[in-house]
């Protein structure tokens, strides 16, 4: 009889010093990372749900006082936007002390050297991106006889479609992959890293439709209870539950892991990035440049979001198999 062998993952996969967090050797491991990620989220969310009605309630004295159009523009928001808002705020500040208290308030050691190698990163990376969207807007072009928008102004669209691709993934990625990945990558190791980080993406990109929100009190307008924060962020939770998409769901898992797997590989906080902005851009520009006649969505094709036919999950798939079995390993760097 053969001896029972062993399942092994390729050698990228395997724990590198590179990759760890608190200046750990790749033999050894921290949950500190783990706790305060989440221990910013849950406060965070505490915080918004907490002052959501007191801040609509100054808003609503303010404009009582001084009453003007943008006091009215912002009475008109539904309450899970001031919860939204307010939830960035522990966010945005809780983050750069995790990413000092983890040793990575710096742009070297989160993977943004100001190198040669680095800029050839994120424009292979972008390109990338550029070429996967490409192939899933052109398929959908063709299936759904799409034509141009009237008075398509082409250089507005593609410089506010590319700063607006750069700046959502540059944040995305320290977020996600800078902090993220590298707390679960030094709490469990790469394999457990890309998995819990990519359902955590997806979970929160896996956008609540308004007619969730529509469950709040007046369906959300013009009313703040002292408990509407706290029904917003239950409504924000479960909401994915209620309106669960699978394929859209692992479409962005593997977009997600995809991305682990650029940064693991690169050790650049550079390729994510890229592939992302890249991805984005090219989707912000087609769905402003061309109008889709109105009917049915396809199931293969998906629909402007990308993320929502098989098309665009089969794409990633066979990336993350590239990226996973073909592509090349770096000799290691700085292992321990």
């Amino acid at each position: 009889m053969r001896p029972f062998v062993a399942l092994t993952f390729p050698p990228m996969l395997k724990r590198e010093k590179s990759m760890m967090f608190f200046g750990l050797n790749a033999d050894q491991r921290s949950y500190e990372g783990v706790f305060l990620f989440f221990g910013i989220y849950i406060f965070a969310s505490l915080f918004a749900a907490t002052f959501t009605a007191p801040l609509y309630w100054l808003i609503q004295w303010w404009a009582s006082v001084s009453p003007s159009e943008t006091m009215d523009w912002l009475l008109g928001k539904r309450m899970d936007v001031f919860y939204d808002r307010l939830r960035w705020a522990p966010i945005i500040i809780g983050l750069p002390w995790m990413m000092k208290r983890c040793g990575m308030f710096s742009w070297k050691n989160l993977g943004l050297p100001a190198s040669k190698a680095g800029a050839a990163t994120f424009g292979r990376a972008f390109l990338t991106g550029v070429i996967m969207s490409a192939i899933v807007c052109v398929c959908q072009y063709f299936h759904y006889g799409m034509h141009l928008r009237q008075s398509v102004d082409m250089a507005d669209i593609i410089i506010s479609s590319l700063l607006g691709g750069i700046i959502l993934g540059f944040l995305e990625e320290i977020v996600f992959r800078g902090l993220i990945m590298r707390s679960f990558y030094t709490a469990w190791g790469p394999v457990t890293a890309i998995i819990l980080t990519s359902l955590f993406f997806a979970y929160k990109h896996f956008k609540v439709p308004g007619r969730v929100m529509d469950a709040l009190p007046n369906g959300g307008y013009g009313v703040a209870n002292w408990d509407v924060g706290f029904l917003v962020a239950y409504y924000d939770t479960i909401g994915i539950c209620m309106t669960f998409n699978a394929v859209q769901f692992f479409a962005l898992f593997m977009f997600s892991a995809v991305l682990a797997l650029v940064y693991i590989r690169t050790k650049m906080l550079w390729g994510p990035i890229a592939f992302h902005a890249g991805s984005v851009f090219f989707m912000l520009s087609y769905r402003k440049i061309f109008e889709r006649p109105e009917g049915p969505d396809s199931v293969f094709f998906g629909t402007g979001a990308l993320t929502n036919g098989y098309m665009v999950l089969i794409l990633l798939t066979a990336i993350f198999a590239g990226l996973l079995f073909l592509w090349p390993k770096k000799k290691e760097e700085g292992n321990g």
